[in-house]
């Protein structure tokens, strides 16, 4: 009796641990995770700009100790002379793309309402094509009514898209006013941390156990390499599809080019979708409106985009983290698989932060590093 008492007891254990743990999980993945998601991205979001500004300091580095090397500048100096220049060269940059990006999108705003008109106006002529055709040529009605209402849909989600690129570009440009804000903490936070940067680098190694430093180090330099690799890697990426999307709208006349062109860059960011949320909905817009060579010309340049990429994006990557174009691909794909959007990015770094802790381990034990 005592036997089976004590059996049922530990049952009752297990059973209630496994509730426990599964309640444990139910919590965690519904309440904790999200949590704790919305504020990593708080957080990330308010630290941006000191971000940035770590960010921006390496860059400026080579320049600066440069500076402070070659012409005996004192280094508050210099940062102060290489910040001017490039915040200067900078702003007459955004300067002119705005003051055109804010003619061409005034442009596109207001003739949406004809563009949208015309739209809907050659899509009901292509219904009454169809439906002169199932007319003479009569389906079941469910087929018809079927036809019709994917058609439908399909013209909707087409207007929908012209909408939503419009007003994400207008979005953007009233955000200007944040941007300059976290550009000026910015370019403040990186005076300091490139000025001080011998006093914050002893600091940081300060407080790490001596025999662990240049492990340590050895790590954050490869990780601050593959970071600023990959965001220079994506900024190139981004140039290089703007740059194909505005010369090939430039070539079909569109006065719209260079918006559009940014535009089509920035989307190119998305993995799958990239620059087709522009240049399909698009192309399938002017087949409706009968305007097929401008159709297919799209196409052909959203075509283009998509090879330029997919040939170029695993060698740039390479070349600016430090991996072998293979592992870039299976890093990125890998990522995307299975941390979804952000994987793109965070792909790539596990990938260097695992070579730069199994090179520090490995030396340490008398290995050859790879």
């Amino acid at each position: 009796m005592k036997i089976k008492e004590h059996w049922y007891g530990q049952v009752l254990l297990k059973a209630t641990l496994v509730l426990v743990i599964l309640i444990t999980i139910f919590f965690a993945v519904n309440y904790v995770v999200p949590m704790f998601f919305k504020l990593s991205v708080n957080l990330f979001w308010g630290l941006f700009p000191f971000i940035l500004a770590v960010i921006m300091a390496i860059l400026i580095d080579p320049l600066v100790d440069w500076l402070v090397e070659k012409k005996n500048v004192n280094r508050g100096i210099a940062v102060a002379l290489t910040l001017v220049f490039l915040i200067s060269g900078f702003t007459l940059i955004v300067v002119f793309a705005v003051s055109r990006l804010i003619i061409e999108i005034s442009g596109i705003y207001s003739n949406l309402p004809k563009y949208t008109q015309v739209l809907t106006q050659k899509g009901m002529e292509f219904f009454e094509g169809i439906r002169q055709y199932l007319t003479d040529n009569p389906l079941p009605q469910e087929a018809q009514d079927a036809i019709f209402n994917n058609l439908k849909v399909v013209v909707d989600g087409i207007g929908d898209a012209m909408k939503f690129t419009t007003n994400f570009a207008f979005d953007l440009m009233t955000a200007l006013p944040l941007l300059v804000t976290i550009v000026l903490v910015a370019g403040v936070a990186t005076f300091f941390i490139s000025k001080d940067k011998k006093a914050i680098t002893t600091f940081i190694f300060n407080a790490v156990p001596q025999n662990k430093v240049l492990s340590v180090s050895g790590v954050i330099s490869d990780i601050n390499s593959a970071l600023i690799g990959f965001f220079r890697a994506q900024l190139i990426l981004i140039s290089i599809s703007s740059l194909l999307a505005i010369i090939g709208l430039s070539i079909l006349g569109n006065k719209y080019a260079l918006t559009v062109g940014i535009i089509v860059g920035i989307f190119d960011l998305l993995p799958i979708l990239g620059p087709g949320t522009i240049l399909v909905p698009w192309a399938i817009m002017e087949f409706f409106a009968g305007h097929i060579n401008i159709g297919i010309a799209l196409l052909v340049l959203y075509g283009i985009i998509v090879a330029v990429r997919g040939v170029i994006e695993p060698k740039v990557i390479s070349q600016q983290i430090g991996l072998h174009p293979l592992v870039t691909l299976m890093a990125l794909f890998l990522g995307l698989k299975f941390l979804g959007v952000g994987g793109i990015i965070i792909g790539p770094v596990l990938v260097v932060l695992a070579i730069a802790i199994y090179k520090s381990f490995y030396s340490k034990s008398g290995g050859t590093t790879i």
